[in-house]
Formats: C-alpha cells, sequence, structure tokens
C-alpha cells in the first residue's frame, strides 16, 4: 500500500498539471485541494470565465442552441477541456516515473477523469465529422511532449510543492496564481465567475470557494488594512473583492515573516 505522503505527492502532481494546463487555455481556478487516499480525487475548482456556458452545455449531453449556433467555439472548448482532463494523469505518470514519459501504455486514468474524457470524445464525434477515434491518445501524446518543457513543467512542480507546505494540503486562487508567476508562467487576467469543479458535475456552476477574510482584532489592524487597500489599488484598479482580502492577508504574512 502507498503511504499517505506519496499519495499526496501523486495528487500534488496530478492537480497542478490539470491546473497549469487549463490556465494555459486561458481558464483559471479558484481553489484546490488534496486527497490523502486516492491521488486522482483530488479537488480543483476550476472557473472556465467566458467559456462557462459552453461548458455546461457540453456536458448537459442535451441538444443546447448555443452549441448549434456557435458550433466551431464549442468544439474549441471540448478541445481544452480534453487537454485538461488528461493533463492531471500525464503529470503524475510523468512525476512518477522520474520526468521520463516511457511508461505511457501504462498509465491508469482514475475513473472521474476517465468519464469525462469519455464524454468530450462523444462529443466532438458527433460534431466533427471523421473525428478520429484515437485523440484522446493523440492529446495525451501531445501533453508529454509539451511536459518536458521548463516552461510548463517548471509551473507544475512549483505549484505541486506549495501545495504540500501547507498544512491543509489546499491553496485558493491567489496563492495558486502566486505560484504560477512565480515560476515564470504568464496569466491572462479574466474577469471572475463561477467555478466549476473538476470533481462534480459540471453541467452545475459551483461558487467559488470564499477565501477567507482578514478580521483585525483591534482599531490598529483596521487602520493597517486600509492602507494596504490604498497601496493595493494604486498596483491595480480592478481588484474582486477576495483578491483584495487574500492579497492583504498575504502581505501581512510577510510582514509577520520579517518582524
Amino acid at each position: 500500500m502507498i503511504a499517505n505522503e506519496e499519495i499526496l505527492k501523486l495528487c500534488a502532481y496530478h492537480e497542478s498539471g490539470r491546473i497549469v494546463f487549463a490556465y494555459q487555455c486561458t481558464y483559471g481556478c479558484e481553489s484546490v485541494e488534496l486527497s490523502p487516499t486516492d491521488s486522482g480525487k483530488g479537488n480543483s475548482k476550476l472557473n472556465g470565465y467566458n467559456d462557462l456556458e459552453f461548458i455546461q452545455a457540453i456536458f448537459s449531453g442535451k441538444p443546447q442552441t448555443i452549441i448549434t449556433e456557435n458550433a466551431n467555439k464549442a468544439n474549441e472548448v471540448a478541445k481544452n477541456l480534453m487537454k485538461i482532463y488528461c493533463a492531471g494523469s500525464c503529470a503524475e505518470n510523468y512525476f512518477e516515473n522520474g520526468l521520463s514519459a516511457d511508461n505511457i501504455n501504462e498509465m491508469e486514468i482514475p475513473g472521474q477523469d476517465a468519464k469525462h474524457i469519455e464524454q468530450l470524445q462523444n462529443f466532438l464525434t458527433q460534431q466533427i465529422p471523421n473525428h478520429p477515434e484515437d485523440y484522446p491518445s493523440k492529446i495525451i501524446l501531445q501533453i508529454f511532449d509539451e511536459l518536458k518543457k521548463a516552461d510548463i513543467w517548471k509551473p507544475i512542480e512549483i505549484l505541486a510543492e506549495r501545495i504540500l507546505k501547507t498544512e491543509e494540503k489546499s491553496l485558493n486562487r491567489f496563492y495558486i496564481e502566486d505560484a504560477l508567476m512565480m515560476a515564470g508562467f504568464k496569466i491572462n487576467k479574466q474577469i471572475i465567475k463561477q467555478g466549476i469543479s473538476i470533481q462534480e458535475d459540471v453541467s452545475k456552476p459551483l461558487k467559488p470557494n470564499a477565501i477567507s477574510e482578514v478580521q483585525p482584532a483591534q482599531a490598529d489592524g483596521a487602520l493597517i488594512d486600509k492602507a494596504l487597500k490604498d497601496f493595493l489599488g494604486l498596483v491595480k484598479k480592478d481588484w474582486t473583492s477576495d483578491e483584495m482580502d487574500a492579497s492583504i492577508k498575504y502581505l501581512k504574512l510577510i510582514f509577520k515573516k520579517f518582524n
């Protein structure tokens, strides 16, 4: 039996792989939480932003006007999702085999991911004439080629290690994006909409996890919060409430370290 620590590590790379490829597709991630019992059952709440309606329609399994009227866009979104759902297992396998792609044929895809991959393949087969039967396999090979590149693997590695260092084995969006930017990964900022959980029914939008607000115990704390908020407002004009709260909390942690 694999020890919990090893499962957590594999899960961290699994989730980090899917998160990095989600950002590569211009999506985002509201939060991530690891599973200590099954590396394929971590929970990454991804955010499809402007593609959210397409994502819900694709996974609904029913004819949708948005798909018939925007077939090319729907197919593009489905292909993005195929890549994201394959990426987790690929990253886990790549890490487990010492950054080698020699054991691709032995890679196992968890049931939940496999279910969504099958749904997406069926959708694309119905949408596109002569859609290749081995399309998921081709995407997996493509992902392994990308994992060999430092600008993809480094963000995955840094994000995985960042999650593992937390006591709760979880991160919110602010810290996820902070880790990715530290690795040199370019993030395209989007308007925040509802997140979709990678482990839930994606036909039903889920609200993103609320980031804990900083609750100052004294009036001095409130003044510090206001000063930091004013400063952050000069740095960036379009903070959401959650982003602002998380940024203030993060700066306080930095100040505390050097106090």
